[in-house]
Formats: C-alpha cells, sequence, structure tokens
C-alpha cells in the first residue's frame, strides 16, 4: 500500500464581510473558498481572534478546484474582530485575516 499523498491546498477570504441588521443582531457574514490541487478531504476550522476556534469541517474534493466556504456570525452587541479560515488536514494553510466592525446605534 502507497501512503496517501498530501494535497496542495489554499484558503481565501474575500476581503470585507457583509453585515446586516443592527445590533438585534448583526449577521457578519463571510464568504470564501478553498481550493485543492487533488481529489480528497480537506478539514478545516474558522479562528476569531477573540474566540476560541471553532468546530471543524470536513470539504471532500471530487476533483481539483475551488470549494466556496462561508460563515455566518450574529453579533448582538458593538464588537471589532478579525476571523481566518485554517486548514487543519490535508495541508496547512491560512488565509489572510479579515477584519469586521460593529457598530451599534
Amino acid at each position: 500500500m502507497f501512503p496517501a499523498l498530501a494535497l496542495a491546498v489554499t484558503a481565501i477570504l474575500d476581503p470585507a464581510p457583509t453585515l446586516t441588521g443592527n445590533c438585534n443582531p448583526t449577521r457578519v457574514h463571510f464568504t470564501g473558498r478553498i481550493s485543492s490541487d487533488a481529489p480528497g478531504q480537506v478539514t478545516y476550522t474558522w479562528v476569531r481572534v477573540n474566540a476560541p476556534a471553532g468546530r471543524t469541517i470536513t470539504a471532500n474534493f471530487e476533483k481539483p478546484g475551488p470549494l466556496p466556504v462561508t460563515l455566518d456570525l450574529l453579533i448582538r452587541k458593538p464588537e471589532e474582530g478579525a476571523v481566518t479560515l485554517r486548514m487543519v488536514l490535508a495541508s496547512a494553510a491560512e488565509s489572510a485575516k479579515v477584519k469586521y466592525r460593529v457598530v451599534c446605534k
């Protein structure tokens, strides 16, 4: 049996989230994509600078290419922070941090 080859993956987040609502709650919607150079499984998590890492999610790549990913935060108070998309298994990769700011009126 041959050892499994590591996938080469990249993680990219769009540069700004979409904010809707006014702290009752405010929905902060992040979009991005994970790309793989081959079929296989990739496990990832969302990391917030002001919170513990989220649960891990496994994506199955049937073929090389990108898969869309999203994260929604529901914020009920003024808050500033940042989110990163981090690959956990198959290959280490991490997106750039994307900042958000919720202002309550």
